[in-house]
């Protein structure tokens, strides 16, 4: 026996509608499961590079590669990378040249921010400053760097300014700066100040010259004034006084031979002095210091002779040499012994030493006198242009004042130096040192 079962058209159709609505609910479920499971890779992708770019790691890209707009995202954040990359070193390609040239301005340098911080400074600028060279004070208000109170009022007062100014400041242990301070101002604005460059500069040295080169005409024109007055009063005496008798007129005479011989001495010290400052070019050879003493004994054995005072040497090494221009040797010697002539009294004794120095490294001279000796106050001026401890005493001996300066600047131009000990009516020993020849 056959059933036949009869199924109702509706209820056929509703069953073919839920299987088309299941259908595509799965499909739906599908392709939100793929763009969720694509969507965290790509979260975890951007997280990790994200990371990466915050750590300064600019060489790091996308790895993910998806379509529309994720794909234009991971693109443009690329390129973003790639510009920043570039951008950050130029930036400190650029800094390190801004730095390496403040490093290398032999002034010091301070670029100051309007609020106080110190946005760049040089390793000069902090020796300045009496900072520690190896301390960051990038983004540390100078307030809290600067100690010298005198710079830090003057910092005080100009930072900030409209105006360049430049200050001269005398600091202590003789050091004088000169603090020039410029406004910095936004781009493309001359009104809208940002901070300060400041520049500092040791003009000490300078300033030593300069007074130097004052007191130095000063006392040039003194010295050339004073026997030219003498010369010029006893010219006109015996012009106008014709019933002289002849001794008055020679003596007079003696007189004006005296003060014209002490001028030419006077200019030609000072020539020589000029020469030598100037860097002369002179030939060099090799000179036996022995040679050259014994030759200067000669010179001056007749003035020694005169007050009998007699000049003795101790030559550890008769044959020891020098590489240096002759005649300035020769004026060394000549300058120390005729010095000690002269300030010694009648009956007096000089003696010329030379020895070398513990490592043999240096040949030392001394010159010793049993004279009159240097007062202590004096000691540290003696090799000064013109400097006399006794003046009166100086000029009636017949004394430039610049025998001392002369022999000071050639054993420099050795490579030496000179030195004085003195006792005051006991004696003086000069001591001349000189670096042996290796030539």
């Amino acid at each position: 026996k056959v059933e036949v079962i009869y199924m109702n058209p509706n209820l056929q159709q509703v069953s073919s509608v839920y299987f088309f609505v299941m259908l595509i609910t799965l499909g739906l479920a599908i392709l939100l499961i793929r763009y969720t499971v694509t969507l965290r890779r790509y979260l975890k992708e951007f997280t990790r590079v994200s990371k990466k770019v915050s750590n300064k790691e600019f060489h790091t890209r996308f790895n993910t590669y998806v379509k529309g707009e994720l794909g234009e995202l991971s693109k443009n954040f690329n390129y973003m990378i790639q510009i920043m990359d570039s951008t950050i070193e130029e930036v400190e390609y650029k800094h390190l040249q801004l730095t390496s040239i403040v490093k290398s301005v032999s002034h010091g340098i301070l670029a100051i921010d309007i609020k106080g911080k110190i946005l760049l400074i040089n390793d000069i600028a902090k020796e300045m400053l009496k900072c520690d060279i190896e301390t960051n004070l990038e983004g540390i208000n100078f307030k809290f760097v600067v100690g010298d109170k005198k710079i830090l009022e003057t910092f005080q007062k100009y930072v900030g300014s409209t105006q360049n100014e430049v200050i001269e400041l005398n600091l202590k242990d003789n050091l004088v700066y000169r603090i020039k301070i410029d406004p910095v101002y936004l781009q493309d604005s001359k009104h809208a100040i940002i901070g300060s460059i400041i520049n500092i500069e040791d003009i000490t040295e300078l300033v030593k010259l300069e007074n130097m080169r004052k007191d130095f005409v000063a006392n040039v024109s003194h010295e050339l004034k004073t026997p030219l007055t003498s010369i010029t009063g006893f010219v006109e005496t015996l012009k106008i006084n014709d019933d002289i008798d002849k001794n008055t007129r020679n003596h007079f005479l003696d007189i004006i031979e005296k003060e014209s011989n002490r001028l030419k001495g006077l200019i030609e010290d000072i020539l020589l002095l000029s020469s030598i400052e100037n860097g002369q070019d002179l030939s060099y050879e090799k000179v036996k210091l022995f040679d050259v003493f014994k030759e200067v004994c000669e010179i001056t054995e007749y003035i020694a002779s005169s007050k009998n005072i007699t000049i003795s040497y101790n030559f550890e090494d008769e044959d020891v040499c020098i590489y240096g221009f002759r005649d300035n040797i020769k004026q060394i010697f000549l300058n120390l012994i005729d010095n000690g002539i002269k300030y010694t009294p009648k009956d007096g004794h000089i003696e010329v030493v030379q020895h070398y120095d513990e490592n043999r490294q240096n040949i030392i001279l001394e010159f010793k006198d049993n004279g009159i000796g240097i007062p202590k106050e004096s000691l540290n001026r003696i090799f000064e242009r013109f400097y006399r401890v006794d003046k009166a005493r100086s000029r009636d001996i017949g004394g430039t004042g610049l025998g001392l300066a002369i022999t000071k600047h050639m054993v420099k131009s050795l490579g030496g130096n000179i030195t004085v000990e003195s006792i005051l009516g006991i004696g003086s020993d000069f001591i001349v040192t000189i670096p042996v020849d290796i030539k």
